[in-house]
């Protein structure tokens, strides 16, 4: 067999090897080469169930009221993830108040030097959402507060 025959042959062979390769078809076709493996569970004592609750609930059939009291000592940043998406400033020891909110509706609130926050929330019969944001010495910290459609209020 000539040098040019034996070449068109191994290229034709390749050629279908590839193509089944690519078409998932024959001895060819690709194995996934990882496997899924379940998310894990938390440390033994801590309640897996307290992750799926929320930190507060209001009334959604009714207007609410956020109010957002900084307690850190520093100037927080905070805003919407709704299309507005403007970040504004609130002054340390002061308190901001907003109404019209569109639920559902997400607002980060951090420092502009991003030193770790917590959120302490409550909901009064007045559908008046209350955010007390003070240091945390936690790494992580608290990131978002997530007002849902259901009236479940959540803290990421």
């Amino acid at each position: 067999m000539r040098y040019a025959e034996r070449s068109k042959g191994i290229r034709l062979t390749m050629a279908a090897l590839l193509g089944a390769w690519v078409a998932g078809q024959g001895p060819a076709a690709a194995q996934p080469t990882f496997q899924t493996v379940p998310l894990p569970r938390l440390p033994v004592g801590v309640d897996q169930s307290v992750f799926d609750r929320p930190v507060a609930r209001f009334n959604p059939n009714l207007p609410a009221e956020l109010v957002i009291r900084n307690r850190t000592g520093l100037p927080l940043e905070y805003g919407f993830t709704d299309p507005r998406q403007k970040v504004s400033e609130l002054p340390a020891g002061e308190t901001l108040r907003l109404s019209n909110l569109l639920i559902p509706n997400c607002m980060a609130i951090n420092t502009p030097m991003l030193a770790p926050v917590g959120y302490q929330v409550s909901v009064d019969p007045l559908n008046v959402i209350t955010v007390e944001v003070r240091l945390v010495n936690d790494v992580s910290g608290d990131h978002c507060l997530d007002l849902q459609e259901t009236g479940a209020i959540f803290v990421n």
